[in-house]
This record gives structure tokens, C-alpha cells and sequence, in this order.
């Protein structure tokens, strides 16, 4: 029997829908005894962070004696300056002992912190962030700074860690800064009245959205993009962490059906709604960012990949919601195709952003 394939190294994606995250957080904590009951959850304290509109970007780092250093980015496992994502491994490569500094940092905070625990040595710490700076992304305030390495989350020992318990640590001098500069933000998650949280975190990401705090740090006024939340008892655990956007980048919620679709033309209908919902500017500019991200020419060559991008994004990201409301997955696809495939021959046809 073959091995199984080592964990993906590629930061993980976080969704926007604040239910899946409970009903996620009831399946876990679920008596195993009493499977089909349901989970009784306390409200639950939430610690939020920036959310700032870049290019994603991982630095990997291994404990010495070996101290590789492996660059990545959303989509790409090995980002080198010949295959780069906005320069950001070319300006990287000149900082091999600023990088080694920083890892040296997290893992001596990590022992402080740890100081019964035993640290594995063929665990890469992992540095996560957001490369932002003029020409990566546009209309927030963040392109008007200069290019910088944003840390935003940090794993060691092969887990997520506190950020606030390591906020301080930076390189400014190398233009390599913490999200803390933008400062925290603490909520309640209510999972038995969701809408009560999902009201109260709409506004605090609108107040983002409209005045990114990260930016201002430095002086720079302007709209940002909104939060990224985590639970304080499972902060380790990436797959209940979620985000709340405002502004321009807020995403679109449908509402659910009075009815389950019954006729092949009601399920079609359902598609195509959730469809013209889903595929907004936002994400497929998303695809539009990917396909230059893998080194995939942005002209008719790459209209599968897009397509194939909006297609796995949307059902990833609205799995809760397709499950739920029983949404045909096929119909759907056709239907992200329709709405998709007329806005990417748009944008080739301009001729701008072409390579």
C-alpha cells in the first residue's frame, strides 16, 4: 500500500460563512456516544486581525542545523525569482539571515511559551503573510505603501500559534512587518443566534473597509478590505478560523430558498441564481490573478484553468450552502461557466493585463 501524501504546505483557504463554522465546531465536539444529538455550544470569545487585499505569500523555514528556506505562495509550493509571484522570492533572496533572524525569534518565543514541550526538528516553521505594494493589487489603501512582507500567521512545531502572543516580532528595517500594527479586534461567537454575530462583525468589517487601520499605521488614509477571525480556545485550528469583508468586497449571501428546487428547470433556475451570485468582480479577478500566479498565459490558452479555478473556489467556498439547499452541483458548474467564460473573453478582448 502506498504512503499517504504528506499535508499540503499551502496556507489554508478560510471562508466567509460564520454557520459552516458552527456546524463544524458541533461535529467536533459531538459526543461520540450520541452522534446524531446536537452539540450544545457556549458563546465563544473570537480574536480578529486585518485582512489586507495582497498576494499571499509563505516563507518555510527549518530548524537548524538545516535552515532551508522555502518560499511559496497561495497556489505555488516553490517560488523562485525565475518563477515568481510580483518579486516577491527575488526580493526574498537577499534576506537569508533577516529570515533565519525572524525564525530564530518565533522559535525562542515558542519555548518560552512551551517550556515542557519538545520541539520536532523536521517541522518547518512557517511565516505567512501578505506581499502588498503598488501594482499588486488597486484600490486599497495598502498599494500606496511600498512593497513590504506582512506577517499575518505563523506555525510552529506543526501548529498554528497565538498571534498576539507573537505580535511584536518584525524586521522593519527590512521592510518585513507584523498585522498587529493594524491592532486586534475581540468579538463573541453566539452559535446558537448566529446573526447576532454576523450583525456585529458586518459593521466592524465595514469600519475596515472604509479606513484600513494596517494603513494608517503609516499614515496612509484609505479603504481597506476587512477582518480575519479565530476562536481563542482553537486558535491552532485553521479550519474554524473565518473572514468578514466590507465595503466593495463583500460578498454576496443568497438567501435561502422557501423550498427545496423539485423540477429539472427549478434546479436549474437555483444554479443559475447562486451563480450570477457567486461569480462577482472580486473573485473572478481572483481567477484572473491565479492563472498569472502558476505562470498560465492570460489569453484564450488559459481559459480552462480560470474556468476550473471559478468552478473548485465557488464549491470549496459555498459547500455549506450547495449541501444544505440541495443546489445541483453540475447545473451549477454549467451555470459558473456562463457567467464566468463571457467575463474572461471580456478581458482578453480589452487586451490589457495580457502575458
Amino acid at each position: 500500500m502506498d504512503d499517504p501524501p504528506p499535508p499540503s504546505t499551502l496556507y489554508p483557504k478560510i471562508t466567509t460563512h460564520i454557520p459552516e463554522i458552527i456546524k463544524t465546531l458541533q461535529w467536533r465536539t459531538r459526543d461520540p456516544d450520541r452522534p446524531d444529538e446536537e452539540t450544545h455550544l457556549d458563546p465563544i470569545p473570537i480574536t480578529g486581525s486585518v485582512k489586507l487585499h495582497g498576494t499571499h505569500a509563505d516563507i518555510l523555514i527549518s530548524p537548524p542545523p538545516t535552515s532551508t528556506i522555502t518560499l511559496q505562495s497561495r497556489n505555488t509550493t516553490n517560488l523562485v525569482p525565475s518563477a515568481d509571484n510580483f518579486d516577491f522570492a527575488s526580493t526574498m533572496s537577499s534576506k537569508r539571515d533577516i529570515l533565519l533572524h525572524l525564525r530564530d525569534q518565533f522559535l525562542d518565543r515558542w519555548r518560552t511559551l512551551n517550556p515542557e514541550a519538545e520541539l520536532d526538528t523536521s517541522i518547518p516553521v512557517t511565516i505567512a503573510g501578505e506581499w502588498i505594494g503598488p501594482g499588486i493589487q488597486k484600490g486599497v489603501a495598502i498599494a500606496n505603501l511600498s512593497r513590504r512582507f506582512v506577517i499575518i500567521s505563523a506555525k510552529v512545531n506543526g501548529s498554528w500559534v497565538n498571534d498576539k502572543s507573537y505580535a511584536d516580532i518584525e524586521a522593519p528595517a527590512s521592510a518585513i512587518y507584523n498585522i498587529s500594527r493594524g491592532g486586534f479586534y475581540h468579538s463573541i461567537l453566539y452559535p446558537s443566534t448566529p446573526q447576532t454575530t454576523i450583525t456585529e462583525l458586518e459593521a466592524l468589517a465595514e469600519k475596515v473597509a472604509s479606513h484600513c487601520p494596517f494603513a494608517a499605521s503609516f499614515g496612509i488614509i484609505g479603504p481597506g478590505e476587512g477582518l480575519v477571525w479565530k476562536l481563542d480556545p482553537y486558535i491552532s485550528d485553521a479550519s474554524l478560523w473565518f473572514k468578514t469583508k466590507g465595503g466593495r468586497f463583500k460578498p454576496t449571501f443568497v438567501p435561502p430558498p422557501k423550498k427545496l428546487p423539485a423540477s429539472m428547470e427549478e434546479k436549474r433556475m437555483a444554479a443559475v441564481k447562486v451563480a450570477q451570485a457567486w461569480c462577482g468582480e472580486e473573485r473572478l479577478e481572483q481567477g484572473w490573478a491565479y492563472l498569472r500566479e502558476k505562470g498560465i498565459k492570460r489569453g484564450m490558452r488559459g481559459i480552462g484553468e480560470f474556468l476550473k479555478w471559478v468552478q473548485m473556489d465557488i464549491l470549496v467556498e459555498e459547500k455549506g450552502y450547495i449541501r444544505e439547499h440541495a443546489v445541483d452541483e453540475v447545473m451549477l458548474r454549467q451555470a459558473i461557466i456562463g457567467v464566468a467564460k463571457p467575463w474572461f473573453l471580456a478581458r482578453v478582448a480589452d487586451g490589457t493585463e495580457l502575458d
